[in-house]
């Protein structure tokens, strides 16, 4: 049970007349029950305070709820303590002799920590190194002299221990001998804790010595216990404790009888001066006179005389009663007047509030601090900035974002520039970037998930939101990403185009619940940290504008004021979370500690000067007694003295030594604990004092908090100042008993006191400079520069409000820190901490202040720029031209439409979808020229296509045509969807947040745009989030469900209700991520070498539409095959044919060929030298019993088998369905381009040729853009292949004289099917020839055609280029109609070669060594021969043969280095 205050609590018991239907309150701390209120509340007040004790431990100042858990942690801890040891330790306990539970507790564990007692279990090793249980039977020790009383080590005692086998416990136990240290207890069993808990509970005070309570004898009987039982020997003898050593105070000495001439009280006496003379009184003189007229025996006086002479003395003793009592009562007031002027001296000294001080003296001013671009009420906020990203570095990752760090020019560049992609969205990003970091990582440690929920329209939402409506909004609104965009908040894409719609919907989110684990965690580990708690919640409640604004602008493009807030919001944010609450801890832990170990060292160099002088005296000691003890000769006592010399000296370097050490260290110390200081302090006006870790200096801030109110008058001036305090005190004084007299005194009596010579003195000046000459107060500006209160809110500086609150100043030289700290009072509470402080840290201050800034914090002064300052540069915008003079929207508009024009780009020529739209160049150029035409009458968007952009408009608007019939009206959807933050904007007055962004035509119609492109897309081409993932789609497929994409349908909702271009952005990069990209054929490449070169040998598998060289494959093939082709991954399963006759294998004899006469031959099926799959020729191992094809034997489908009596192909198993085609690059683009002109409605649909005629003739700027002549190109249009991705820029294709996109696409092969009749002209003779010459080594100049950005002046000399890929092109298209026009073309290359290259030059050299290998391959071929290559002289004019080379026939290599 917990103590209270030391003693027994006790319950209150419950009343025994309760009833049933009686009100009760009951204390589930206690268990009681109480009938009044009062004594209930008491008792919780009670219970909660921390007045306990737990009774087992001892511990105080705690709860009754702390003070029982630890009673229960000390009983538990005390279960497992073995029984063996509580006889022993209560034996024990009763043989010490200590005052003290705690030496008592130590004595007996000292005792008992390495000596085991008989009965115990504990651990032995008997043999090797293996330790077992065993159990104690007997101790012994060594033999010890009978007189020898101590107490025997630990080490002297030899234990006999059983010990057991833990494997086997039937087996009987092994008893043997164990020494000292091959005997231990288990881990953890007995401690110094333990012994304390066992002890407490039976121990008790009997007459100042601590024992055990009788009751805990008589139960573990004590008192029947012999030593010898339970160990060996004799009983330990504890030591006493030193209190009960103290001998008794003897009584006091009788009084011994006085001396003499001992002086003692009865017999003091003085003698009287022999120089003075003490003055007789009256009476004295009276009796003396009396005496001698009596002793001289005359006749007695005259009655008369005598009267008269009473007479005299009495008056002479009056009067010296008088003086006497005159001198008393000015001693008296004297006495009274120092004594209250040293009690006005003391007060005087005493620390006050500074504005009740005289004394003060003008504060120097510092330089005013003029940031450009940043004015004094934000000026704080912006060294808050660079300080906290300066102490959180790590947490936000500066290095990432800032390589050089964040300095205070870099960051007043991004706050005054409007620039979208500059510094200010990198710190934006990095906070961002730094909060959802840190939300994942708690979200790790509750794991908890946002579900899907929809956006709509909210009611009941009033003007006032309410704190909890907020959190309830926020709540909604973190599931707004994971239900529109697919993908949670922190996992969007963030870039400076989206920042600002990224970092809305944070601050739209921030503060809602995330259910109740997270809210259990937040309020343990967060300090009871809430939703209402959240700095973006209160943001929305006092700035609900500013949200509204980032819906339309652009975060850079905010005023100054709003950027501030939101930065200050994302810190404390930041600050709000357990990792960084941790790190300030920990800082602060550091701070704390470096303070106690200098102030430690401080101690400890006070304290070395009088230890080297105790030292020192100690040493001269010693010598002295050395001395006196040897006795020593002169010689012997001059090397003595030597020696103490010797020893002197080399004690005071160890000082010195030391002392060289402290300081350093202290020094190290001290620079350690200023870094870690900001706030210095503050002055007698509130001004706050700031060092900035950032920003070299000191600065001041005068800010516009309210002071409280001014005083009720003025105060008075001071007097002048005097060198003697004393008096300047005294004058003070004597000013403070003028002010003190009652105000109703009588004018005349007060004009009589002033014309008396005894008026108080009058001040000629004060110390601070002010004058009051006559009775005139001193001047408003003067107080005012004093910074001391003018009692008038309208004059005060201090208190009141005006212009010249907030200001900024700066101390940056070391003049100005010694002129402030010799103006600061010593006396000002506030004053006296602030040039403590500066005094203390003065030097390293001066210092630190002189790298100040000031060409950054005032532009004005003409300080030449740091040496090692470096420029920050500019940074360009990537892939953006836009004019010098474009404003932040426009720069964002064109951005967004250049990635609009790039995605369709990509997708188009990636034939994964095509627009639908009547002409696509025109909608292209349309764009480009910041305009935009649908070219349909509408277009549909949302779930099932229900909702029109010319009738749905913003927020559920409806713009419903006159002419519909009411029938048609009631039909129309309501689109409910709402943005999170749409109800923000009620507060917005004015309609200012709607002219911050681009104008709202613009942003619907680049949303509409941006619409067009994602329904181009085929549904088999979106992926997740938006789209389906494969097993998805196949089990829509399977069960005949059909694709709708509900992800992509929401996306469409919330796309066509974005208002910035931001949000657009956001939605068009949510987009690309859905996109497969991978089944695009500009990124196809090979499975097996994994290079994108060679596309026309790729082939696309029909499953997959992975790509594979032909080379590549295993067996390689030497042509496109027939049908569709499978990868080995999509291959579909094959089924067994039947079982049918043996017949007998036959193998054809291998064919012995040479290297030199191996090459590729064409493929043809009535030739039964190649196979049947490959084309190629070789061994061929097996024929098929259906058609009589010849196989490889790896080429075989199925696997051919020597069991098999007749084997079939897969083509006759499974012959090919009706219609199959092969499917390449090229077909893949045709199949899906006719497929989205299928899609269009008919009056959609048009042929190639007329699409210059369907262009709208009202779209003005197309018609002027296409009037426009290109920079690179003479054609008029820079969009006629459709493939332009940059502004007035021609395809590469089109530069060299073809319309196909060869440099882009993979248009290798032909779509259609092969036909087996001969034709005039040999096309797989032709394609043979073709691939085997781009298999040369030397075809590297000649595959591709020729750039003009790398050759400029190509087409200047050659007048029709041409090319293998062009060759291959026109061969595929069949508009070559005999081998004789082929091979023209094919000579034209060389011709071409040869016309602008020397015959020197590699690429001659290369090009006649591949001339001569293909006039080789056309003869093998049987082709007609290539014509003769004719060239010009330049200056002749004559044509003459090319002259053979020398060089030898090259053969074609397998895998050749592409070089472009």
């Amino acid at each position: 049970m917990p103590l209270l205050k030391r003693k027994a609590f006790e319950k209150s018991s419950a009343s025994e007349y309760l009833r049933d239907d009686d009100e009760v309150f009951h204390c589930e701390i206690t268990d009681e029950i109480f009938k009044d209120y009062e004594e209930y509340c008491e008792r919780i007040i009670l219970v909660n305070s921390m007045v306990w004790t737990c009774e087992m431990t001892g511990k105080n100042n705690l709860t009754y709820a702390e003070a029982l858990d630890s009673e229960k942690a000390a009983r538990r801890s005390l279960k497992d303590f073995p029984m063996e040891l509580r006889i022993p330790i209560l034996y024990l306990a009763t043989k010490t002799k200590r005052s003290s539970f705690a030496e008592m507790s130590e004595d007996i564990f000292n005792y008992v920590r390495e000596r085991y007692f008989v009965g115990e279990t504990v651990e032995a090793c008997l043999e090797g190194d293996t330790w077992l249980e065993a159990h104690i039977l007997s101790v012994t020790a060594q033999k010890q002299h009978p007189d020898n009383q101590s107490m025997l080590p630990p080490s002297a005692y030899c234990y006999e221990v059983e010990q057991y086998d833990d494997s086997d416990p039937a087996t009987p136990g092994q008893i043997g001998t164990a020494p000292f240290d091959r005997i231990r207890r288990r881990k953890g069993i007995y401690s110094r804790e333990k012994n304390k808990l066992f002890l407490k509970q039976f121990v008790t005070q009997v007459s100042n010595i601590i024992g055990i309570k009788q009751a805990a004898i008589e139960k573990y009987n004590i008192a029947k216990v012999n030593f010898d039982q339970i160990f060996t020997g004799n009983p330990p003898d504890f030591p006493s404790s030193k209190k009960l050593l103290k001998p008794s105070l003897s009584p006091h000495a009788s009084k011994m009888p006085n001396k003499p001439n001992s002086a003692t009280k009865n017999n003091k006496f003085k003698k009287p001066s022999p120089d003075k003379k003490g003055q007789q009184s009256m009476d004295k003189f009276v009796k003396k006179t009396d005496k001698s007229e009596v002793s001289k025996m005359k006749t007695p006086m005259d009655p008369e005389a005598r009267k008269s002479a009473q007479e005299l003395a009495n008056k002479m003793r009056r009067a010296e009663d008088q003086m006497r009592q005159r001198k008393e009562e000015e001693k008296a007031k004297k006495k009274e007047k120092n004594a209250q002027l040293m009690a006005f001296m003391k007060e005087w000294q005493k620390v006050k509030d500074d504005q009740e001080l005289e004394d003060h003296k003008i504060i120097p001013k510092g330089t005013p601090i003029q940031v450009e671009g940043i004015p004094h009420q934000n000026f704080g906020d912006f060294l808050s900035v660079l300080e906290f990203v300066y102490n959180f570095s790590d947490t936000l990752k500066v290095k990432d974002v800032f390589h050089n760090d964040l300095d205070a020019e870099s960051l007043k560049k991004s706050l005054t520039s409007k620039e979208y992609a500059w510094m200010f969205s990198e710190l934006i990003q990095m906070f961002l970037s730094a909060i959802f970091s840190l939300q994942e990582d708690e979200a790790e440690e509750y794991n908890e998930h946002g579900n899907i929920k929809e956006y709509v329209e909210d009611k009941d939402i009033d003007e006032n939101i309410t704190i909890y409506k907020s959190i309830e909004l926020a709540t909604k609104a973190s599931k707004w990403s994971h239900t529109y965009l697919g993908s949670s908040l922190s996992k969007l894409p963030l870039d400076p185009t989206t920042v600002t719609e990224v970092l809305r919907l944070h601050l739209l989110a921030s503060g809602g619940t995330g259910g109740s684990r997270a809210a259990a965690w937040r309020a343990q580990q967060r300090g009871g940290y809430g939703g209402g708690d959240d700095p973006a919640a209160r943001l929305r409640l006092t700035h609900p504008q500013l949200l509204a604004r980032l819906r339309r602008a652009h975060v850079a493009d905010l005023d100054m004021d709003d950027k501030f807030m939101i930065l200050q919001c994302l810190m404390n944010q930041v600050l709000s979370y357990a990792n960084v609450r941790d790190l300030v801890e920990e800082k602060l832990e550091e701070y704390k500690n470096l303070k106690h170990q200098l102030r430690t060292l401080q101690i400890n160099e006070r304290k070395r000067e009088p230890q080297l002088a105790t030292a020192r005296m100690e040493l001269k000691r010693t010598h002295m007694a050395k001395k006196e003890e040897l006795k020593l000769s002169n010689a012997e006592f001059k090397v003595v003295e030597a020696q103490l010399k010797d020893a002197l000296e080399e004690l005071n370097r160890e000082n010195e030594a030391k002392k060289v050490e402290n300081e350093k260290k202290i020094k190290e110390l001290q620079a350690q604990i200023f870094n870690h200081i900001n706030y210095v302090g503050s002055d007698r006006a509130f001004q706050r004092y700031w060092v900035s870790r950032r920003v070299p200096g000191l600065f001041v801030e005068a800010g516009a908090e309210p002071r409280g109110p001014c005083r009720r008058k003025p105060l008075p001036a001071p007097p002048a100042p005097r060198a003697d305090l004393l008096s300047y005190i005294a004058d003070l004084a004597d000013r403070a008993d003028i002010d003190k007299e009652p105000a109703g005194s009588d004018k005349e009596n007060e004009s009589a006191a002033n014309s008396r010579g005894n008026s108080p003195k009058k001040p000629l000046s004060s110390v601070n400079g002010l004058s009051k000459v006559n009775g005139v107060e001193p001047s408003l500006q003067h107080m005012r520069d004093l910074l001391i209160c003018t009692a008038d809110i309208n004059t005060c500086y201090v208190h009141g409000k005006g212009d010249y609150r907030p200001q900024w100043w700066v101390y940056h030289t070391e003049e100005q820190v010694e002129g402030l700290i010799a103006a600061l009072n010593k006396r000002g509470a506030r004053e006296a901490d602030l040039r403590h402080t500066l005094e203390l840290d003065r030097a390293k201050l001066v210092d630190y202040i002189k790298k100040c800034p000031l060409h950054v914090l005032n532009p004005s002064m003409a300080a030449p720029m740091p040496a090692n300052s470096h420029a920050t540069r500019r940074r360009w915008q990537p892939s953006l031209t836009v004019p010098r003079d474009a404003t932040l929207a426009e720069t964002l508009e064109l951005t967004l439409r250049d990635h609009i024009l790039e995605l369709e780009e990509k997708i188009f020529h990636g034939c994964l979808g095509a627009i639908k739209v009547k002409d696509r160049e025109a909608w292209r150029g349309t764009i480009m020229v910041r305009g935009y035409d649908k070219q349909a009458e509408y277009l549909s968007w949302g779930p099932g296509g229900r909702y029109r952009d010319d009738v749905h408009l913003h927020d559920g608007v409806l713009n419903v045509p006159s002419d519909l019939p009411e029938s048609e009206v009631d039909d129309i959807p309501e689109n409910r969807y709402r943005d999170p933050g749409q109800y923000l904007e009620r507060a917005v007055e004015g309609g200012g947040a709607q002219e911050a962004g681009p104008p709202a035509s613009v942003v619907r119609g680049l949303a509409c745009a941006l619409l067009q492109v994602a329904q181009a897309i085929h549904h088999k081409y979106l992926k997740r989030p938006l789209g389906l993932d494969d097993k998805e789609r196949k089990e829509r497929e399977a069960k005949g469900k059909g694709m709708e994409l509900e992800a992509m349908e929401r996306w469409e909702v919330s796309l066509m209700e974005c208002r910035g271009l931001a949000a657009l952005q956001l939605h068009l990069l949510a987009l690309d991520g859905s996109v497969a990209w991978a089944s695009s054929i500009l990124n196809a490449s090979c499975r097996v070498c994994r290079r994108k070169a060679d596309p026309d040998n790729m082939l696309l598998c029909d499953g997959c539409n992975k790509g594979h060289h032909l080379y590549c494959l295993k067996p390689k093939l030497n042509k496109v095959p027939e049908g569709d082709w499978f990868c080995q991954s999509c291959k579909p399963k094959e089924k067994t044919p039947p079982r049918q006759r043996r017949k007998l294998y036959t193998e054809v004899k291998e064919e012995e060929e040479s290297e030199e006469e191996s090459e590729p031959e064409s493929f043809s099926t009535d030739d039964v030298s190649v196979c049947g799959a490959c084309g190629s020729g070789g061994r061929l191992a097996g024929e098929c019993g259906g058609c009589g094809a010849r196989y490889h034997a790896e080429c075989c489908e199925p696997r051919l088998t020597r069991a098999a009596r007749k084997w079939m192909c897969a083509a006759c198993l499974a012959p090919p369905r009706e219609g199959g085609r092969r499917r390449c690059a090229t077909a893949a683009a045709t199949h899906i381009q006719q497929y989205a002109r299928a899609l269009l409605p008919r009056p959609y649909r048009r042929r190639d040729t007329d699409s210059d005629s369907s262009d709208s003739e009202s779209n003005t700027p197309l018609q002027k853009m296409k009037g426009r002549k290109s920079r690179n190109s003479k054609e008029s249009s820079p969009m006629t292949n459709g493939s332009a991705t940059k502004r007035g820029r021609k395809p590469k294709a089109e530069i060299n004289g073809h319309s196909t996109r060869k440099s882009k696409s993979l248009t290798n092969g032909t779509s259609e099917r092969r036909r087996r009749t001969e034709e005039p002209l040999h096309v797989e003779s032709l394609q043979q020839l073709l691939q085997d010459a781009e298999k040369h080594r030397d075809s590297w100049p000649f595959c591709e055609p020729v750039s003009v950005e790398d050759v400029p002046d190509y087409l200047d000399v050659i007048e029709k280029p041409m090319d293998f890929s062009t060759v291959r092109s026109k061969l595929a298209a069949r508009e070559y109609g005999t081998d004789e026009e082929a091979l023209a073309d094919i000579a034209l290359i060389f011709n071409n070669c040869y016309t602008y290259n020397k015959d020197t030059h590699p690429v001659a050299k290369a090009g006649c060594r591949l001339e001569k290998y293909i006039i080789k391959r056309c003869a093998e071929l049987k082709l007609p021969p290539m014509p003769e290559t004719i060239l010009e002289e330049e200056e002749t004019g004559t044509k003459r043969p090319l002259e053979d080379d020398d060089d030898d026939d090259d053969a074609p290599l397998i895998k050749r280095s592409r070089h472009n």
